[in-house]
């Protein structure tokens, strides 16, 4: 009788497997079409370059997707100074308490920027 109880548990936990694979998926997907020329992620990517690049050597905030967050940048208020940007990635020294380092970031994981100054 006893192993009733295991059972809710053990689907309990392959249900919470498959929801982590499915949103590794759907980020995957995501990044896909972003590269397929045309499509409204392709515009959004081009624009979100087209824009950050006008800030190079410029103090910005940087917002993120979901959950595709930065620890340094979580904070509201973190500012950042975009130093390069690419096809596919944009470069930024970050400044907290603990100093001032440089982060890649990859264009699909920024969702907008705020210009600081």
């Amino acid at each position: 009788m006893e192993y009733i109880i295991w059972i809710p548990a053990i689907l309990g936990f392959f249900a919470f497997l498959s929801i982590g694979n499915l949103k590794m998926r759907i980020n995957r997907l995501e990044e896909q079409l972003s590269s397929v020329k045309g499509s409204p992620a392709y515009l959004e990517k081009a624009a979100l370059r087209k824009l950050l690049s006008d800030y190079i050597g410029k103090n910005v905030e940087l917002e993120f997707r979901g959950e595709q967050y930065d620890n340094d940048l979580s904070i509201p208020g973190s500012e950042c100074k975009v130093l390069s940007v690419d096809e596919e990635w944009v470069l930024v020294q970050i400044f907290n308490k603990k100093g001032e380092k440089e982060k890649l970031f990859r264009l699909y994981q920024i969702s907008g920027v705020k210009g600081i100054g």
